[in-house]
């Protein structure tokens, strides 16, 4: 990770599983305020990290996920369900967009891959009978995800903080799921932003990490033109 990126990150960390903490808490003034502010911090990190196109995208899907994180939180989780899943859908596509874009030229990781897709398919066909009315979009909705999940696993040479952020990703937003449509569980709040959390910081701190990899690899004595 850049150096000049540490500290702006573990502000993030702290901010983000201080509100984690906090939860048993709840209700307190503005703690929809406090939800969004780690992943505008991983945004503004990755778009300075990645520039051109690809930051552009993984900045959007962090900023995105940032208004998931409010409409949640706010509507106090069940209120603006409908805007938060909107928003974490542009924040899956985003990510896509991104990753595709980092990941171009290398080969898909389907090893890597198979465990996630067996479980997204499961927990949609198990889901999906309680949606009711949302089925289409709730089917949409994991869809994206794994997107994101595959086309996470083509950025990394081998499995790193990036893909397992991904796979953490997708274990939560299926959690939320279960939550709302199967059946409700112990302290769902807790486990599902623990999750979530631990893996937008993960696929940030891949995301990174890389430009790191990179900037190492571009000034490294192997890599640089013979002196003048």
């Amino acid at each position: 990770m850049p150096i000049a990126s540490r500290w702006p990150y573990f502000l993030a960390l702290l901010l983000g599983y201080l509100y984690i903490a906090l939860i048993p808490f709840q209700p307190y003034p503005l703690s929809w305020l406090l939800k969004p502010l780690p992943m505008l911090l991983f945004a503004w990190l990755v778009w300075l990290a990645h520039p051109g196109a690809a930051g552009r995208w993984l900045g959007l899907g962090f900023v995105a996920a940032a208004a998931g994180d409010f409409f949640l939180d706010y509507g106090n989780r069940d209120g603006l369900f409908i805007q938060a899943l909107l928003a974490f859908l542009v924040n899956q596509v985003a990510f896509v967009g991104g990753f595709l874009l980092l990941g171009r030229g290398r080969s898909w990781r389907w090893l890597w891959s198979l465990p996630v897709i067996a479980y997204a398919i499961g927990m949609t066909l198990w889901m999906l009978p309680g949606t009711g009315a949302l089925q289409v979009p709730v089917a949409f909705y994991f869809a994206c995800l794994l997107a994101m999940a595959l086309s996470a696993a083509r950025v990394e040479e081998r499995p790193g903080p990036l893909w397992l952020g991904a796979m953490l990703f997708v274990i939560a937003d299926s959690l939320i799921g279960v939550n709302k449509f199967i059946q409700a569980f112990p302290h769902a709040v807790l486990v599902i932003v623990s999750c979530y959390f631990t893996g937008q910081a993960l696929i940030a701190w891949g995301l990174l990490k890389l430009r790191g990899v990179a900037a190492t690899a571009a000034t490294s004595p192997a890599t640089a033109g013979p002196a003048a």
